[in-house]
């Protein structure tokens, strides 16, 4: 209201001026250069006012042809880098769609239009990989390595190449460059872990774990674990070239971390054993076996004294077993012992407890083996014993490999500290129907960590 007021205003002003000029037009005489020239006043405040125009609109029209025309000036390169955008833009939604075609296409319109930038390497590089042009998409890389914004990215895509091709000592060392780009990337730090392991560097890889659990990008008793683990690895390496201090040093750190890692306690028993301290090496597998009885432990054990009597052995087996006697290793430990006594009356009862808790493949081949010492029919026993549960074993989840052993890498899938011991369920073959009256048959007459320790002589006797 107030800009219309203003105008009306304005309008009515120069109506009234040009009103007076028109009732006052005056005379005007001008002189220039031997000439003389005749006009009214009122002529020449027109003339004046209409010159004045023509420089405005001259002057509006030179500004807004060079905003808004892409004739000349910087205007022409902003429509020119806006083109490039909507097709840098356009060939990520079709990388997105999955049309890498398109996607490689765009980008590489787009790259003519825009000045260089690592979004259109990136796209670029990308296309190419679902394209399976690897070496365009390195060299892809490559130049975004050697630019300023993009040298992380391209050390992330250059590490990813050295994977894809087997180069782990290159991807290794182009890890270790970005860490010095970026040592807060959850992905550096993570990829440079499993690089350092990858590679056998057991100090490298615990620093590079240090620094994973410093960021949080992994839980506590995860990053405990693996810390138990690195120790472990790091330990039978120097043991391996015989620095016992060192190994036995690094086995205790182990058991600081994880108490119930059989291995590591196996380990320092040999070494005590090896320094002559057997009372010690007892006292280890003793301590470990009342919180957390396994296989290793019973080997190492049993080598303790390797040439002791039957009798003895079970002697030795009755007070390590009474520290926990309800765990199913133990009382597969104490079968063991019973079975190499041949004391077959005591090992029965003892084996048809187990089975009701543990029915294990383990537990009924020494069933097996004691219906065979008694003279029974073993028939039944066999059936069972073919659809049987492994049992408990080393078991790597990713993979579902089942090695014989720990050991810090997975041998199936390679991965680190995935192998663990587990209550595995598999069976030797399709389980089949039993009668009432069999199953309560099969319960009435009822060198790996995985096996018994039975010897082939109870099936024998």
């Amino acid at each position: 209201m107030t800009r219309l007021l203003l105008l009306f205003v304005g309008i009515l002003a120069v109506a009234a001026a040009a009103a007076w000029l028109a009732d006052h037009p005056g005379n005007v005489t001008i002189d220039f250069q031997g000439m003389r020239f005749y006009t009214s006043f009122a002529a020449l405040t027109g003339l004046a006012a209409t010159l004045m125009a023509f420089a405005a609109l001259t002057i509006w029209l030179y500004g807004w042809l060079k905003r808004d025309m892409p004739f000349f000036g910087s205007n022409s390169v902003i429509k020119r880098q806006g083109r490039g955008l909507k097709m840098l833009n356009q060939s990520l939604v079709a990388l997105s769609a999955g049309d890498h075609k398109l996607a490689a296409k765009l980008v590489e319109q787009a790259e003519v239009l825009l000045p260089p930038q690592p979004m259109v390497h990136l796209i670029a590089a990308e296309a190419a990989s679902r394209a399976g042009d690897y070496a365009r998409a390195a060299k892809r890389y490559q130049a975004l390595e050697a630019s300023d914004d993009g040298r992380f990215l391209g050390l992330r895509g250059l590490v990813g190449e050295a994977q894809r091709l087997g180069r782990e000592s290159e991807a290794l060392h182009l890890a270790r460059t970005a860490f010095q780009e970026n040592r807060k990337s959850p992905w550096v730090l993570k990829t440079l872990f499993s690089l350092e392991v990858a590679a056998g560097n057991w100090a490298e890889a615990t620093t590079a774990l240090d620094k994973v659990a410093k960021e949080k990008l992994m839980n506590d008793s995860r990053v405990k674990k693996h810390r138990g683990a690195l120790a472990f690895a790091e330990a039978t390496e120097a043991n391996l070239k015989g620095d016992a201090a060192t190994a036995k040093k690094g086995f205790k750190r182990v058991l600081s971390l994880r108490p119930d890692f059989a291995p590591a306690t196996a380990a320092l028993v040999k070494l005590e054993m090896a320094s002559g301290n057997k009372k010690r090496a007892t006292k280890l597998i003793e301590d470990a076996w009342a919180t957390h009885p396994h296989p290793t432990l019973a080997r190492v054990f049993k080598e303790l004294d390797a040439a002791e009597s039957a009798t003895d052995w079970l002697k030795r087996v009755s007070t390590l077993t009474a520290r926990k006697p309800d765990d199913s290793q133990s009382m597969l430990l104490l079968t063991d012992a019973l079975m190499d006594a041949r004391q077959y009356d005591a090992a029965k009862p003892v084996l048809e407890k187990l089975i009701k808790i543990a029915p294990t493949r383990a537990a009924w081949q020494y069933r097996l083996a004691l219906a065979h010492a008694l003279g029974e029919n073993p028939d039944p026993i066999e059936s069972a014993l073919n659809h049987a549960e492994e049992g408990e074993g080393w078991l790597c989840e990713p993979c579902g490999h089942t090695p014989h052993a720990w050991s810090p890498l997975c041998p199936n899938c390679g991965g680190f500290d995935t192998v663990d011991w587990h209550a595995r369920t598999g069976h030797a073959g399709p389980r089949k129907s039993y009668t009432a009256e069999q199953t309560i048959s099969l319960l009435a007459s009822s060198g790996s960590d995985t096996e018994p320790m039975g010897r082939d002589t109870h099936a024998r006797d």
